[in-house]
């Protein structure tokens, strides 16, 4: 893969992460209720740092005609996992939480974005020569993965809280 085709997906992952920057903080502000905020928002924030890095990846490879590394192009942060986790009173408080028809549609939505972006990046994976570029391609999928996997996990919680908290919590044997 020569670095115009190279250029050209960095040019296509970059409006793809924007378009779900964009829905992201859309369905943050149509939220009624904090955990569906807290969780646009935090897929939002990583979004624009997914853009951050693949322009570093696109200016690098401009200037210097190869590919930088990871480090170098995404800074380290907690996954987003890490930084959505609730304390113990929050966790009590999401217990009644409400939620309408078009919140969960908009999780649906953001889980088949999460869907083609994992799509997307498994294919780009497979068609670039350069380790680097692999390495960051690799750190997308990871990231996708994380995203699907709070969205879908919210998504249950959100649709069915007893089912949710039932689930989690286990069985519980007394005697």
């Amino acid at each position: 893969m020569g670095n115009k085709e190279l250029i050209d997906l960095f040019k296509t992952s970059i409006e793809m992460e924007g378009r779900g920057r964009e829905f992201y903080l859309e369905s943050a502000k149509k939220c009624t209720n904090e955990l569906g905020k807290r969780v646009f928002e935090a897929l939002a924030d990583d979004e624009t740092r997914h853009i951050a890095a693949i322009r570093e990846y696109c200016e690098t490879m401009a200037k210097k005609k190869i590919a930088p590394k990871l480090c170098a192009a995404m800074p380290s942060h907690k996954g987003i996992n890490e930084r959505m986790l609730f304390g113990k009173r929050e966790a009590e408080l999401l217990k009644n939480v409400q939620v309408c028809a078009d919140e969960l549609e908009a999780y649906k939505i953001a889980m088949e974005m999460e869907n083609a972006g994992l799509k997307f990046y498994k294919d780009a994976i497979s068609s670039a020569a350069d380790q680097e570029v692999k390495n960051l391609y690799s750190f997308m999928i990871e990231e996708e993965e994380n995203h699907f996997d709070l969205l879908s996990n919210t998504y249950e919680y959100l649709k069915d809280p007893a089912a949710w908290f039932a689930k989690e919590e286990g069985p519980i044997v007394e005697g």
